[in-house]
């Protein structure tokens, strides 16, 4: 039923919440999206580091190790592609973001396979 609280002919309630996203993607030259999308994942990196509470202490000094799993198991197909697709592709974005809240931080890389751990990249920064 249209919305007939403020008089107006507006339509239906819902249609003012509605937001058309494909109308903000626009190809670039080469008729890529990828422009686009960067823009909008940098925006929303933007609103958050605006949006995100003044009692964080961003210059707190950080240092993590990443373990990853190489083991013969991460090539299972139970995520698509492999398993180990998967945790290269989130390890990416945590990465970044991690970056992205800790900036004078370091981290570095163990990998696991054989029973054996190997340091793939000692701590460094970004």
């Amino acid at each position: 039923a249209p919305n007939v609280n403020d008089g107006a002919d507006v339509g239906y309630t819902w249609e003012g919440d509605y937001e058309r996203t494909w109308e903000a993607i626009q190809e670039d030259e080469s008729g890529s999206l990828r422009t686009a999308v960067d823009d909008i994942v940098q925006k929303a990196k933007r609103k958050r580091m605006l949006d995100r509470p003044r009692n964080i202490r961003i210059g707190i000094m950080r240092h993590m190790f990443l373990v990853i799993d190489m083991s013969s198991a991460m090539n299972d197909m139970d995520l698509k592609p492999t398993r180990i697709h998967s945790v290269i592709k989130l390890l990416e974005s945590f990465v970044e973001e991690y970056f992205d809240q800790n900036p004078i931080s370091q981290i570095g890389v163990i990998i696991t396979k054989n029973k054996r751990a190997e340091i793939v990249s000692d701590l460094g920064g970004n």
